[in-house]
């Protein structure tokens, strides 16, 4: 794999690199439109495209009318998934991107003999652009369509259409080698932007190319660089396949933002007669780690209300929004990968912004805006029995209020008093496997996400059957008996529960699988988070009296820790719950 900018390429046709809006690092954003298509595809020895024609033609087309529509700075379609045709029509009807736009589509295969003819007819049109490869006639090229708008270089003044073609430089070893024995590889990935020192950086990788993309190469892009990884991916999670992230987002610096894109989840690959469904996740997701990241409730849950989806990749500590699983097409502002000669009172690289999701209107057979995204969580919700109503209340509000009182009620909390940060919170948190445990986004398949999801409601279930009985209520909730709501607030943070009569409490349900001395850790962590939170010592001490975690002793009876820890009515001093002066 070698990395040649495109200026190189573009000389010998006598144009100049394009100068593209999402590479200019100013403060205004750019827009992204990205296709991620429901897949029914077929594998055959001239290579992988869409099984139903008419269909993808009209969703395709319907898509470029989006990308001109909105003026889509970036638009993007995943591996093997533009039909050329589609794009060599609109290309012969003048539809084309406007100066400083980029379309990056991973198409359909096509043989080199193939693409040469595609060349020919759109030579009145657009200037068709590749490495030269051998042509064998027996294998297919699994190709990357760039078409921007490049200045003439004797006169500026003058542009041209250009159709960059990438090939894929490493095949996927699938286990029937469908790649290894039929795909025609290239040798170069193209580089937009970042000649200059300031200007960032475009690259992208085709599938399986992460896997031969190593230690030097990400070494000389990742400094205000957006990648872009298209993929047709049954398994996008792959260790193997997540290794190139890390190797960019290990560096110091916050200028690098990687664009994963794969097709819609569940998959249909149709080969030599037979029907396989993947069963696989999308995966798409954008991982970026700017240092003013917008992670307010509003900015995020209105993202997660149109199908995007936070979560903290703690072993690179890192944002990694993900893309709802169905097949959609998302448009975004985002904030540029980099800001440079901006005044430091303007630079706020937020991230990115869905602003609408369309999904396909088979009757009107186009696009149509989608006001709410499906997450999932009203498939599972009922786990939490009675208090269901409770919940979806709360996370049809802000479903980061649902993670946090749901993280209260299990005492699943981080051991600082800002636990209730979106990347503190252990449901978005996602590790080294990228497993997806958020509890309000709940299309993870895996069964250990799953597992947590429907643990951590049943337990809230216990809690709330705990509270309604009232047979185990300690003298200080006994307005609870009279009814409650679960509720949280940031004025309140380690409260999860308000009486009819407006008096806020903590309560805890921690299970059976918790020993005494866990107990005990937990009420006298968050004791002593409400400590810290009122400055007053009277409110102090109620919010620490008001403060209950149950838990299940081996003969199945319920106990409760902290009835009488803080109960002392008369008691006017408060301190710390961990402190030195504290009574044992």
């Amino acid at each position: 794999m070698e990395i040649e900018h495109v200026r190189q390429i573009l000389q010998t046709e006598g144009l100049g690199p394009p100068n593209l809006n999402a590479l200019i690092p100013n403060v205004a954003n750019y827009r992204v439109l990205l296709m991620q298509p429901r897949g029914v595809i077929e594998a055959t020895g001239d290579g992988v495209r869409n099984s139903d024609r008419d269909l993808a033609r009209a969703q395709f087309e319907s898509f470029l009318s989006k990308a001109l529509q909105t003026q889509a700075d970036l638009a993007v379609t995943p591996e093997y998934a533009m039909p050329w045709e589609v794009l060599s029509d609109d290309i012969k009807k003048g539809r084309a991107p406007a100066p400083g736009q980029l379309w990056a589509f991973g198409c359909e295969s096509i043989k080199y003999a193939e693409l040469s003819k595609v060349k020919a007819e759109l030579a009145p049109h657009a200037s068709v652009l590749h490495e030269p490869l051998d042509g064998d006639p027996e294998r297919f090229l699994d190709p990357l369509a760039y078409v921007f708008v490049a200045p003439v270089l004797e006169n500026q003044a003058e542009t041209k259409l250009v159709i960059l073609v990438q090939f894929k430089t490493h095949p996927m070893a699938d286990k029937d080698h469908f790649e290894v024995n039929g795909l025609e590889c290239g040798t170069r990935i193209y580089q937009f932007g970042g000649s200059d020192g300031q200007e960032i950086r475009l690259i992208s990788l085709i599938c399986s190319d992460a896997l031969a993309f190593f230690d030097a190469q990400a070494l000389a892009v990742h400094d205000r660089a957006l990648v872009l990884h298209i993929q047709l991916n049954a398994n996008p999670r792959h260790e193997q396949f997540r290794r190139y992230r890390d190797k960019l987002l290990q560096y110091q610096g916050d200028a690098t933002e990687i664009i994963c894109l794969n097709w819609a989840g569940s998959v249909r690959l149709l080969s030599a007669g037979k029907e396989c469904n993947w069963q696989n996740i999308a995966g798409s997701a954008w991982y970026l780690k700017p240092d003013k990241f917008d992670c307010r409730d509003q900015t995020l849950g209105e993202n997660h209300k149109r199908g995007l989806y936070y979560t903290w990749l703690k072993t690179v500590k890192v944002h990694a929004l993900f893309f709802n699983y169905g097949p959609a097409i998302f448009f975004l502002y985002a904030t540029k990968v980099a800001h440079v000669g901006v005044p430091a009172v303007s630079s706020r690289r937020r991230g990115p912004k869905l602003t609408k999701t369309y999904v396909w209107d088979e009757i009107a057979a186009a696009w149509t805006e989608q006001a709410d995204a499906q997450d999932g969580f009203d498939a599972i919700v009922n786990e939490a029995g009675d208090a269901a109503t409770e919940i979806k209340r709360i996370s049809d509000q802000n479903p980061f209020a649902a993670e946090r009182v749901l993280a209260l009620c299990a005492g699943k909390i981080a051991e600082t008093d800002n636990w209730h940060m979106v990347h503190q919170l252990d449901s978005c948190q996602i590790g080294e496997s990228e497993i997806i445990f958020r509890l309000t986004f709940c299309q993870d398949t895996d069964q250990s996400a799953r597992d947590f999801r429907i643990a951590r409601l049943r337990r809230c279930r216990n809690l709330w059957d705990i509270l309604q009985s009232g047979d185990e209520m300690p003298p200080a909730l006994e307005d609870f008996k009279s009814g409650f709501q679960l509720n949280w607030s940031r004025d309140f943070p380690h409260q999860n529960a308000i009486s009819d009569e407006g008096k806020r409490a903590t309560v805890v349900y921690m299970g059976e699988e918790v020993s005494l001395v866990q107990v005990e850790t937990t009420a006298t962590r968050i004791a002593e988070f409400l400590h810290r939170k009122f400055s007053d010592p009277d409110d102090s001490l109620e919010a620490q009296q008001r403060l209950t975690v149950w838990y299940r002793v081996s003969n199945a009876q319920i106990a409760s820790y902290g009835v009488h820890k803080y109960s002392m009515i008369d008691k006017t001093e408060v301190q710390s719950a961990v402190g030195i002066g504290r009574s044992g």
